[in-house]
């Protein structure tokens, strides 16, 4: 829901400028609540999801009073929740699936939060199709409010991870509860793995282009509201396309190993990327800073001609992010199959993301010319994909952690039908990998 407002460019205002400080606020506060979100997510489990969640409600409240202040504090408020959501996500996504169905796993995900965030679209769509205001009505907030308090609600239903069985037989977790002291020396060391600094391009170039997408091309006066909309709504249905299609892929042993897979993967980014950005390129042209406040500038329609060529570009756009977030928790999944490890990884990718984001929302809100951003997210892209090659050297057919020792005490395992018995098991796994086309347990 929050994906489908902040797409309508100016969280559906017509001044991007307080949004974009919102932005900035939640970028900041998201930065830091990523890298602390692993720790929390790993000493207490799921029960950090539903007050997380709930800070979205109240961003978006803010923006029915309006007062800046109050838009910009709950952006902050918001990127702490974000934090602690995201990590725990991504521990979820990239742990719980066997290695063979990573990419299913990821595509069902983005599938399922895609199609929130276009039925979400669909909302302002239809309730502003009419509207000849440049801003959402009241009625449209509400409804996401309650959507989205909801959808909160619904993470009760979460088993802890520990209780949960893969479909081969094998638990999720054998973890009991972590601690400060080990937490802390575990992220330091992500600042020391060479993979996630050669990745951290990548990283910042995940949501770099939100700003660049919502805040410019759709949010930048060009459009008329009810073309933001139909935009929007193609944007993340177009998503839900690029996860469906992207995770098959990657899962696919048609194409060769899963290191073979992750330089077609890459390849076929890099290769969309560069499409998508030369052709947003040539629509920027037609539109500036200076020209959309000129005096007798008619904003495009739906009904104009031209329109269709350039909503469809805007689709691509949200098929791009499919692919692009989906190759980079893929990658990430490679290198581990621990749910500890795997909430790290995505709390530290998550960090480099909001902190670039931060950034860009801040080239935008010092009214840098429209096609210098769009130049600088290009360049960006290129560089994060282009480095990344160097990572998928290092991608394992199998993944395959060693146990070095217990957090708290050694418990015999009894195995039945493939899975452990007992709940009170504490294993600490190490960042050693080895490749390998089969691997035993003794």
């Amino acid at each position: 829901m929050f994906n489908a407002l902040n797409g309508m460019g100016g969280g559906g205002k017509s001044s991007t400028d307080v949004a974009n400080d919102a932005n900035t606020a939640l970028a900041v506060t998201f930065t830091v609540c990523s890298l602390v979100g692993a720790p929390v997510y790993n000493m207490f489990g799921i029960r950090v999801i539903i007050p997380a969640a709930l800070a979205y409600v109240l961003y978006v409240g803010s923006y029915i009073p309006f007062n800046d202040a109050f838009v910009i504090a709950a952006g902050a408020i918001l990127g702490i929740g974000a934090g602690f959501l995201w990590t725990a996500q991504a521990g979820i996504m990239m742990s719980y699936p066997s290695e063979a169905e990573k990419g299913k796993s990821f595509s069902i995900f983005w599938m399922i939060f895609n199609l929130g965030a276009t039925l979400g679209a669909a909302i302002p769509l239809a309730n502003d199709w009419n509207n000849a205001a440049s801003s959402v009505k009241t009625s449209t907030y509400i409804a996401f409010m309650v959507i989205m308090a909801v959808g909160a609600c619904t993470a009760v239903l979460l088993l802890p991870a520990h209780k949960v069985i893969r479909n081969d037989g094998s638990p999720v977790s054998l973890h009991k509860f972590s601690n400060w002291r080990r937490e802390a020396i575990e992220v330091f060391r992500l600042f020391l793995d060479w993979r996630m600094i050669v990745l951290i391009p990548l990283f910042a170039g995940s949501n770099w282009f939100y700003t660049y997408q919502f805040q410019v091309y759709n949010g930048g006066g060009f459009f008329v509201l009810r073309a933001r909309g139909l935009n929007n709504l193609v944007y993340w249905l177009f998503q839900i396309i690029g996860a469906g299609v992207f995770g098959l892929l990657l899962d696919s042993t048609r194409l060769g190993g899963r290191r073979a897979r992750a330089f077609i993967g890459n390849t076929f980014v890099l290769v969309f990327i560069v499409a998508i950005w030369v052709g947003a390129i040539f629509v920027q042209k037609k539109f500036n800073r200076t020209s959309v406040k000129a005096p007798g500038f008619a904003p495009m329609d739906v009904f104009d001609d031209g329109y269709g060529p350039i909503c469809f570009l805007y689709a691509l756009f949200g098929f791009a992010d499919a692919i692009y977030q989906g190759f980079i928790y893929w990658l990430l999944g490679t290198m581990t199959n621990d749910i500890e490890r795997a909430a790290r990884y995505g709390g530290f990718y998550k960090t480099i993301q909001n902190a670039a984001n931060a950034i860009a929302s801040q080239v935008d809100a010092i009214h840098t010319p429209f096609m210098t951003e769009l130049i600088i997210v290009f360049a960006l892209n290129v560089a994060g994909l282009a480095l990344t090659y160097i990572v998928c050297w290092t991608v394992p057919e199998v993944t395959v952690e060693n146990v070095d020792n217990l957090i708290d005490k050694a418990v015999p395992i009894t195995l039945v039908g493939g899975r452990p018995e007992g709940e009170d098991l504490a294993v600490e796994t190490s960042s050693k990998e080895v490749t390998s086309d089969k691997h035993e347990f003794a």
